[in-house]
């Protein structure tokens, strides 16, 4: 019986506020190099990284910098051991990073792909993707191999779908992506799992298909639809067993936001990214928080700030108080468990 009068005082209060959602972005510090669009980024333990891309000038770049979560500092390291370049992909298999494809100062493609050592800051060329050179590809890892797929090359828009291994340095071509052939595609992995959706296909035709790669069978399975309007040059990472697709660019650029559930294969809109609309910016996770940063807005201004998104699912519920009806503004809220809180977690304290 007391549970119960519990359970009704409490919603007679809470009947008494109203709420906005908690901010789920929070702006960190600018990235440490020069404003940019069309870099690579990934993550390694607790530190993130980006590097390469293409300057507010035209000119294209090659440094390579360090965030540290904890610090929330920037570090340049050792630049790309390739060209500089732009439009490339990256990703990471243990204390490893790998840069790889992408375009040179002359706009040539590329096909070199590059290690770089997290404990000795060196770079080493590893060998040249299994295929063709190319721009615009979407690149991850799932234990220790590495994936790169789509694209664009000199004939056209690639379908193909390539593995690296990273004990034996070989390149192995699997089962083509099952979409049509694209660039400026998204992906990323969850488990044994990768994903690739949205992209363009005709320089114009945006899509918003997304699609399931399976690294035991080797075979692609269409999901659900991004839940997004059609796009290209979005970013997209995971967090857990979901993953995230925003930004990006079609008939408008965007600053949407959107989670895909992998047990239910369900789309669900987030917060907005808390920076301007933009494209070919660089997204990545650290364990349960993702970055966005870079790109360029609508106006053509590249940028270098650079934001972390706190998924709700893994941070405690914190309610934001906007507007108190019948009780003193200094009322305060406070919820400080996790989801699967009970009742006796609930206080209200009126100062």
């Amino acid at each position: 019986m007391k549970k119960l009068l519990l359970l009704f005082i409490i919603i007679i209060f809470l009947s008494n506020f109203s709420f906005s959602q908690c901010p789920s972005w929070t702006q960190k510090a600018n990235f440490g190099g020069t404003a940019r669009y069309g870099a690579v980024g990934f993550s390694i333990g607790a530190k993130g990284y980006i590097g390469t891309g293409i300057d507010a000038s035209g000119f294209l770049l090659q440094d390579f910098w360090e965030w540290d979560q904890i610090t929330n500092v920037w570090t340049q390291k050792a630049n790309f051991g390739g060209l500089k370049r732009e439009y490339a992909v990256g990703f990471s298999i243990g204390t490893k990073g790998y840069i790889g494809t992408g375009d040179d100062t002359t706009g040539q493609r590329k096909n070199d792909f590059w290690e770089w050592n997290q404990a000795t800051n060196t770079w080493t060329q590893k060998a040249n993707f299994g295929g063709t050179a190319r721009d615009v590809a979407v690149g991850f890892s799932i234990g220790t191999k590495g994936y790169i797929g789509t694209g664009d090359d000199v004939g056209g828009f690639k379908q193909d779908f390539w593995e690296w291994d990273q004990s034996t340095n070989l390149w192995t071509q699997k089962a083509n992506f099952g979409g049509t052939g694209r660039f400026s595609a998204v992906g990323f992995s969850i488990g044994t799992k990768g994903y690739i959706g949205t992209g363009d296909t005709t320089g114009g035709n945006c899509l918003n298909d997304f699609w399931e790669w399976n690294q035991a069978t080797n075979l692609w399975t269409q999901k659900a639809n991004f839940g997004g309007l059609a796009r290209e040059r979005a970013i997209g990472f995971s967090i857990g067993t979901k993953g995230y697709i925003g930004t990006g660019v079609a008939l408008t650029y965007y600053q949407d936001f959107w989670e895909w559930d992998q047990s239910t294969n369900l789309w669900t809109q987030k917060a907005n990214f808390g920076g301007v609309a933009r494209q070919m910016a660089v997204g990545f996770s650290i364990g349960a928080k993702g970055y966005i940063g870079t790109g360029m807005d609508a106006s053509g201004i590249r940028h270098q700030d650079f934001w972390e998104y706190d998924a709700p699912s893994t941070a405690p519920i914190s309610v934001c108080l906007t507007t108190v009806d019948s009780f003193s503004t200094k009322n305060i809220i406070v919820w400080d468990k996790p989801v699967s809180t009970t009742i006796d977690s609930f206080r209200i304290y009126r100062d």
